[in-house]
């Protein structure tokens, strides 16, 4: 019975994977386009065209113009039969940095919103509309490549996912293969445990705090720094629920997939403000200072989510293979 509903809901989620990949190809194409008329300098939506002689513009402009490309690569190989073949990593690293980017970006946005009861925000050198269409392109793109991905995750790992906790991690400590694989829940809490202190430092400047942060420097407003406490604790407690500390008899996909989402947030949005600030000095003047107490916390972010990241990926793998012969 359960293998015949299976079979009848394959054609369903395999057509509501391939819908959403194309929602989230054409919602793609605003930001892509944006970006490369700026890279050539041409100023559509700019109203201080001081910003076009930043350092770094053109770079930084480019790069996120191949990250946008990128993403657009992968929403259309979700919807070809030929993906399920592809070597996993080449699709969920991607996936796993785009949706960080996305969640990260809409969230925080939209806690904003939110926060200013509506009210106007500063949009800076650029025409308001830049960021109604920026925003809400994101947000279509991040909905619909979040239900792309989980159909093609569905329909390659549906099986194993809708286990319970319990049996799969059960099942996961037999077939452990290496020192990293027998050891996952000691890693989940360890990692887990860092992700819950950049929660509190980020609480904190959330809050108004402001030991640690640099003067010289503009630094991300309370939104932002409340997202990024929030996706700490999302990650600390997917990760918990991989060590077994929660959710014995609740299905596997449930410590994966917050997990996977704290992990992406944490890392990709800031590793990629890290790139951009520091490697291609983009915005930012000769006469700044160099490595701050700020950029040592937002490393650690990064590394936290990466970390988590590698502890999801060990706990899949070892649940997939066979339990070891005794």
């Amino acid at each position: 019975m359960t293998e015949m509903k299976t079979r009848s809901q394959g054609p369903r989620v395999r057509r509501l994977g391939t819908a959403a990949a194309w929602v989230a190809a054409v919602s793609c194409l605003p930001y892509l386009i944006i970006k490369l008329l700026w890279t050539f300098d041409i100023s559509l939506g700019i109203t201080d065209q001081s910003v076009l002689d930043s350092p770094g513009w053109m770079a930084g402009n480019a790069l996120m113009a191949l990250i946008q490309l990128a993403a657009l690569a992968l929403i259309v190989t979700l919807t070809r039969p030929w993906a399920r073949r592809v070597p996993a990593w080449l699709l969920l690293f991607p996936a796993w940095v785009g949706t960080g980017l996305l969640f990260q970006v809409v969230v925080g946005v939209l806690i904003g919103v939110f926060a200013s009861g509506g009210s106007s925000l500063s949009t800076g050198a650029f025409q308001p509309w830049v960021f109604a269409v920026v925003y809400a392109s994101f947000a279509v793109e991040g909905a619909a490549l979040a239900v792309a991905f989980a159909c093609y995750v569905q329909g390659r790992w549906g099986q194993l996912l809708s286990e319970r906790t319990a049996e799969v991690l059960a099942r996961g400590r037999l077939g452990a293969r290496s020192w990293p694989e027998a050891h996952i829940a000691g890693m989940a809490e360890a990692v887990a445990a860092m992700a819950v202190a950049v929660a509190v430092v980020f609480g904190y400047w959330a809050a108004g705090g402001s030991l640690g942060l640099s003067d010289a420097a503009p630094q991300a407003g309370w939104v932002l720094q409340a997202s990024g406490a929030a996706w700490a604790v999302i990650a600390a407690v997917g990760l918990l629920g991989l060590a077994g500390r929660w959710g014995h008899q609740t299905r596997f996909w449930l410590p994966v997939a917050l997990t996977w989402i704290g992990s992406g947030a944490l890392a990709a949005f800031d590793g990629l403000m890290l790139t951009l600030n520091r490697l291609l000095m983009f915005g930012a003047a000769a006469s700044e200072p160099g490595w701050s107490v700020t950029d040592t916390v937002l490393l650690t972010k990064v590394l936290v989510g990466v970390l988590a990241a590698a502890v999801g990926v060990l706990a899949v793998r070892a649940a997939i293979r066979e339990p070891a012969a005794t």
